[in-house]
């Protein structure tokens, strides 16, 4: 697991199948501008390969990869409402927090930027 927050990423296991790199509070110098912030979550198939070298090589080699070889990503946007937005490879969907029943409802399929 991998974190801005962190000076080197964290190798939690060896028998975990993916690898996560997370921004946990992206816009926070916005905060007192009440601008919303948010969670950016990738997640990455973890290499094999190098299971042989150090803890912190391996870290380093299966956190520091191309975007293009994400599997997934996720953002959590905390403002007024609570929307969680993610793709696993083909189209995007955003899910909105309903606070009565502490779900997450399907509100924006297939999102698409305009041409």
């Amino acid at each position: 697991m991998a974190t801005k927050e962190d000076d080197a990423p964290v190798w939690i296991t060896d028998n975990a199948p993916f690898v996560v790199v997370t921004d946990p509070l992206d816009g926070s110098r916005n905060i007192n501008a009440s601008i919303p912030t948010g969670t950016i979550f990738g997640i990455y198939n973890r290499l094999i390969e190098p299971d042989n070298l150090p803890t912190e090589e391996k870290a380093l080699l299966n956190s520091l990869k191309s975007g293009n070889r994400l599997v997934a990503t996720i953002y959590v946007l905390y403002s007024y409402a609570t929307i969680l937005c993610t793709t696993f490879g083909s189209g995007a969907h955003a899910f909105t927090l309903d606070n009565y029943t502490g779900d997450f409802v399907l509100t924006h399929p297939k999102i698409k930027i305009p041409p």
